[in-house]
């Protein structure tokens, strides 16, 4: 459920842009796998249940005493996209440097409320063009003692048939908290360029 305050819908030069149905089918799918808890149990994130997201789905860690976000499982379509494995990557090398630490900050807000973030963001693409893909981004516990993981689906399907390489990606240009039962946090996530 998209949180009361966000960012809006409007997207720069791109028209309104709105949750897709995916996003939805992914969310609706962790809902399930909750099966009771604040947040789905790992194990409960099996392929049977996320089977058509399996290929733009990943697993992310976060790290805070070093405030990385390293991958532990990243869908065939990541590599196809990245032209290489990410498992344990840092998600935050591969983003622009001025947002590293807000993106590392909503993150880490999503496991402590717990909540989700559905949001757009660009990627600059070879040539210098950018392109916008989608991220819904909701928590998991490894073993039951509170959110310490994040899944992620990127819907990359609703860009170009042929995939560019991506040089960077950049600050989200539409936002949202998702409200998963626990409130959201009140962080702003404008971004000021320094």
């Amino acid at each position: 459920m998209l949180a009361s305050h966000s960012s809006g819908f409007q997207s720069p030069g791109q028209g309104p842009v709105m949750r897709s149905p995916d996003s939805i089918a992914f969310e609706e799918r962790w809902d399930l796998a909750r099966d009771g808890r604040p947040v789905p149990l790992r194990s409960s994130i099996e392929l049977r249940r996320f089977a058509n997201f399996a290929r733009w789905f990943a697993v992310i860690e976060p790290d805070r005493a070093t405030a990385a976000l390293p991958f532990r499982l990243a869908g065939s379509g990541f590599f196809d996209f990245f032209g290489q494995d990410l498992t344990g990557i840092d998600y935050l090398a591969l983003v622009d440097p001025a947002i590293r630490q807000l993106a590392f900050d909503c993150v880490i807000a999503c496991l402590d409320r717990p909540c989700g973030l559905w949001q757009c963001t660009p990627a600059t693409i070879s040539g210098g063009e950018t392109q916008l893909y989608e991220y819904t981004i909701l928590p998991i516990s490894k073993n039951g003692d509170g959110a310490d993981q994040i899944v992620v689906y990127v819907n990359f399907e609703q860009a170009s048939v042929d995939l560019p390489n991506v040089d960077r990606l950049e600050h989200a240009e539409v936002w949202h908290w998702l409200d998963i039962g626990h409130g959201v946090p009140d962080i702003d996530v404008s971004f000021r360029p320094a």
